[in-house]
């Protein structure tokens, strides 16, 4: 069988059969299995998975992730602008700083650097509390029970990023939020289709937003992140508008999703083991340890952005042909038997090193402010609803978000 669509054709019958897995990456059923299959995935040489006229090669080890990571030159991350590559363009044609190579991500990346630095969150946190708590007032008002999502996760970078960094009003918000809401529906894109309608139009309003936004900020700069990068020099040299645009863009569209992911994993993972908040009660110190090893038991996603193979290759014994699209599972190679002892258990006191924000030349820039939110949200929920529980522990967890992510739709739970 010959894939074939403006990538180079890839005969999968003449591929490694032992290294073909044959599943549909981003049905509901392969989403509630993931963890499940991830931890037979980590113990084995690198994967092959067909999917819509392309063949995915799946990095499921450690070692074998960071070959990847590392190595920008045989595995870029710049989607090429041919027709049948629409799925992989996540942000229609934004240039993202994830999927930027070369000088121009170094320049854009050192750019933006200081605004997102551990010193600048920092300076936040006090606010970053102070709206948790309002959501956590509105859930101590509903009563006993409430969705650690719709009610606390799904806002918590809306408040942490929109609200606090970006200082945006409720109608901007909105804008922003309908963003996020329809970029799943463009990884869902079957190769030479159109993106949907309704990305269109909600990519269209964040662009007059956003411009709206820097001109405003131009005239009347504030303590805002969208400020700093206005403000942001390198020597004499700065970032231009378009580039501004498509990062604060990358921004709330990235933030939004991938820590959104990111916390459901957390908080699922650890109220699946009442154990281990009682731990964190007692050993309050601990929680940011327990935030990592919570991302590591159930990742927010099972695979990164492509990367795009310039040539023939091969890693951790895989041949991999040119053309051939690159993934990372971050949620396999959490369950690496060579790096994480036991893997499939969980342990609060563990503190493991984790691929979750990506390694290398494009480890994620809002990694610090992803974790000071999710160590935050952690802290302040325990504190305040210390007896709080899942309703039903044995209720299957259901997921939504893009092809590649675990988002979990709803967290019901109980305060008392």
């Amino acid at each position: 069988m010959v894939l074939t669509s403006e990538a180079p054709p890839i005969d999968v019958d003449a591929l490694d059969q032992s290294k073909v897995v044959r599943i549909d990456l981003g049905s509901q059923e392969t989403k509630q299995r993931m963890r499940e299959l991830s931890a037979d995935w980590a113990k084995r040489e690198p994967i092959y998975i067909p999917r819509d006229g392309f063949v995915f090669v799946l990095c499921t080890r450690q070692a074998d992730a960071l070959e990847v990571y590392k190595d920008v030159e045989r595995f870029p991350t710049a989607v090429p602008k041919k027709p049948g590559y629409e799925m992989f363009d996540k942000f229609m044609g934004i240039k993202i700083l994830a999927q930027m190579d070369g000088e121009p991500h170094s320049r854009v990346r050192r750019l933006m650097s200081n605004a997102l630095s551990p010193k600048a969150v920092t300076r936040l946190e006090d606010r970053m509390r102070a709206a948790i708590d309002r959501l956590l007032d509105r859930i101590e008002e509903k009563g006993g029970k409430f969705d650690a999502m719709a009610d606390y996760g799904d806002h918590l970078i809306v408040e942490g990023l929109l609200t606090v960094m970006l200082k945006l009003n409720p109608e901007q918000k909105k804008i922003f939020t309908e963003m996020h809401r329809v970029i799943p529906l463009v990884t869902y894109t079957e190769a030479g289709h159109n993106y949907p309608d309704e990305c269109v139009k909600a990519f269209a309003d964040a662009r007059e937003a956003i411009q709206k936004l820097i001109d405003e900020r131009r005239a009347e700069p504030g303590d805002d992140l969208i400020s700093d990068l206005i403000a942001a020099r390198d020597n004499d040299d700065k970032l231009s508008d378009e580039e501004m645009f498509d990062q604060i863009f990358t921004l709330t569209a990235g933030a939004l999703g991938g820590t959104t992911n990111a916390i459901g994993g957390v908080f699922y993972s650890l109220y699946q083991h009442p154990e281990a908040i009682r731990v964190l009660q007692s050993e309050p110190e601990l929680v940011t340890s327990a935030v990592a090893e919570a991302q590591r038991w159930h990742s927010g996603s099972y695979m990164t952005f492509p990367r795009f193979a310039q040539c023939d290759t091969e890693v951790g014994g895989t041949k991999i042909l040119k053309g051939m699209v690159v993934r990372i599972s971050s949620q396999a190679v959490h369950y690496d038997p060579t790096v994480y002892d036991n893997p499939l258990e969980f342990d609060v006191r563990r503190n493991p090193r984790i691929v979750a924000f990506g390694s290398g030349p494009h480890a994620c820039l809002g990694f610090f402010l992803a974790r000071s939110l999710m160590r935050i949200a952690v802290e302040q929920l325990i504190t305040r609803f210390p007896d709080a529980r899942l309703e039903n522990p044995d209720m299957p967890v259901t997921y939504s978000g893009s092809v590649g992510e675990l988002r979990v739709k709803s967290l019901p739970m109980l305060t008392q």
